[in-house]
């Protein structure tokens, strides 16, 4: 069922990491299994902000609305427009995120729904 959904589906570790995703995450983020297992969103999707400082002392990944939201805050949906790198370009990106608490054999996860609304604003 998962599988053959029409919007991109990954599920996250507490280190949130990616354990799964369906084909249209695949398609989503254009990359191979192997980029994709194990690492995490932002780094698969080359998010422009990665890493920049935003305030003198943090970095912009400790404030990241998204890395809240896979962190198991009680934030469940999140509206988010961003610049991601994509084959070397910037692009900005408006996504609609629904994420869920899933335990599965003890395992704590987050089930990532994506709604990718960029080319639905133009």
């Amino acid at each position: 069922m998962i599988e053959h959904h029409p919007h991109a589906i990954f599920l996250a570790d507490h280190n949130l990491k990616i354990k799964y995703f369906n084909k249209s995450f695949q398609n989503f983020t254009k990359r191979e299994k192997s980029e994709i297992i194990d690492h995490e969103f932002c780094e698969i999707m080359g998010c422009a902000e990665r890493g920049k400082v935003a305030m003198q002392s943090d970095d912009f990944c400790k404030m990241c609305q998204m890395r809240e939201l896979l962190s198991g805050s009680n934030l469940s949906e999140l509206e988010l427009i961003r610049d991601f790198y994509v084959h070397n370009k910037v692009v900005t990106k408006h996504l609609h995120i629904d994420t869920h608490r899933v335990l599965m054999q003890g395992h704590k996860y987050r089930l990532v729904v994506i709604d990718d609304r960029t080319q639905k604003l133009f």
